[in-house]
């Protein structure tokens, strides 16, 4: 259940991060989403890296495209709390780029094969952002994208079939910071990224 529901995440986030441009600060969310899925089919049936889950290849375009769109650090603070604020600036940092690397490691297959037929985005004039990710070979996949505006709109939460990112990480991840601090989660994020 899971890795399922995350391998969907990670297509949802990465919806957001096609054709990413200098004016999406300029756009509401539904504008900026709209934008952005508008290109999505093609850079997945496009792109020889994303269609064949290359983990090396999702990881640079996470970074490059994804990433500035998304509010990372304020979202691993979350799921780590009190711990967050104990680590050093360095820890943090190491932490946020283990995470990006164990999710990129860990979902690279959702990628795989161009899946993405259309995505449909729903009328709102919120920072919220109903999508329907439409496939070949299964039913669409609800993603909703909540959003703030700090000095342009981010993503800082990622609902995938009502399953909250934030939510289910926080309650895989913070009892593990809790015990061992960040340092700890991140050992254990480079062990479990090792595995797969």
């Amino acid at each position: 259940m899971f890795s399922s529901v995350f391998k969907k995440f990670l297509v949802g986030l990465c919806v957001l991060g096609f054709g990413v441009s200098a004016t999406a600060y300029a756009e509401t969310p539904e504008q900026l989403i709209r934008r952005l899925s508008s290109n999505v089919t093609t850079a997945v049936k496009t792109d020889a890296g994303l269609k064949n889950g290359s983990a090396a290849r999702i990881m640079s375009y996470v970074d490059t495209n994804i990433m500035p769109y998304v509010d990372f650090r304020n979202m691993v603070g979350s799921v780590v709390g009190p711990a967050w604020g104990k680590a050093s600036a360095a820890e943090q940092n190491e932490l946020l780029v283990e995470s990006k690397r164990y999710l990129a490691r860990t979902y690279a297959s959702s990628l795989k094969g161009g899946d993405i037929t259309s995505i449909d985005v729903a009328p709102t004039s919120g920072n919220v952002v109903r999508t329907r990710i439409n496939r070949n070979n299964g039913k669409p996949i609800a993603v909703t994208y909540s959003l703030r505006n700090s000095g342009g709109w981010k993503v800082y939460d990622v609902n995938v079939q009502g399953v909250s990112l934030i939510s289910t990480f926080r309650s895989q991840f913070k009892p593990i910071a809790d015990k061992s601090g960040v340092a700890g989660l991140t050992a254990y994020l480079k062990n479990k990224r090792s595995c797969l």
